[in-house]
């Protein structure tokens, strides 16, 4: 199966990153495929920037729908998530939705770990599309401002691991999801520190898109999706806007 890691911000070494810790986990027989965003920004850290990174989600699925068996979009908001089920055939995967799924298997309550405090209520939100706000234990964020977003896990360690123990001693968690992009791989450092399940979001989206590919003959024998309505557009990606007009 071949399955393509698109990271909708543009910074590469976040790419580099979700590619080798889902390449840790995938089956042999997967190809993962990365794509970096082209425009946009070095990461998503709030509603605006990822409503732009959406439009740019749907332009590349667009453009490689048909060479891939399954797509993730590597962000833990999951830009262009829904808009991108609605318009392309192909099984398409949320790092965010993979995650928090994925930790209903490991236990009866989870809290979200993140780099930045503005993802709290969009997280919050987020929770709330999957109806899984019972399961939700909150949300930590490490204090203060992040300069670089490749040193994240280097320079802000110990706040992170602190919130995911506030969150078990005081939230109650026992499950945590260090989310976003930046954060995967980081289980690896803290997992002899933290004393319950820790899921990494590049994990737990390679499983499901490969889950996805297992199952597609399935899927496609019972889906009764149907193509929406051809419309024409002005100012928008001359493929992107094909695929819309059913070309």
């Amino acid at each position: 199966m071949k399955i393509l890691l698109l990271n909708p911000n543009t910074t590469n070494s976040i790419t580099d990153t979700l590619l080798k810790t889902a390449s840790l986990v995938k089956s042999k027989e997967t190809e993962l495929i990365p794509i970096t965003a082209d425009k946009g920004f070095p990461y998503i850290s709030n509603k605006a920037e990822a409503q732009i990174a959406g439009v740019g989600v749907l332009e590349i699925i667009a453009k490689h729908e048909k060479d891939f068996d399954a797509i993730i979009i590597a962000a833990f908001g999951d830009p262009g998530l829904i808009a991108a089920r609605e318009t392309f055939q192909i099984p398409i995967v949320g790092l965010g939705e993979a995650s928090m799924l994925s930790a209903c298997l490991f236990g009866k309550k989870f809290s979200i770990i993140s780099f930045t405090q503005n993802m709290k209520s969009w997280y919050q939100e987020s929770v709330e599309l999957l109806g899984l706000e019972k399961r939700y234990s909150g949300f930590r964020a490490i204090e203060g401002v992040v300069l670089s977003i490749d040193e994240i896990q280097s320079l802000h360690k110990k706040q992170l691991v602190k919130s995911a123990k506030d969150s078990i001693e005081i939230d109650g968690a026992d499950v945590v999801i260090f989310a976003g992009a930046p954060l995967s791989g980081f289980k690896k450092q803290i997992e002899n520190e933290i004393d319950i399940p820790i899921i990494d979001c590049a994990e737990a989206a390679i499983k499901q898109a490969e889950l996805a590919c297992v199952m597609k003959k399935n899927i496609n024998k019972t889906s009764n999706k149907k193509k929406l309505p051809p419309k024409i557009s002005v100012g928008i990606d001359k493929i992107l806007s094909n695929y819309l007009l059913h070309k």
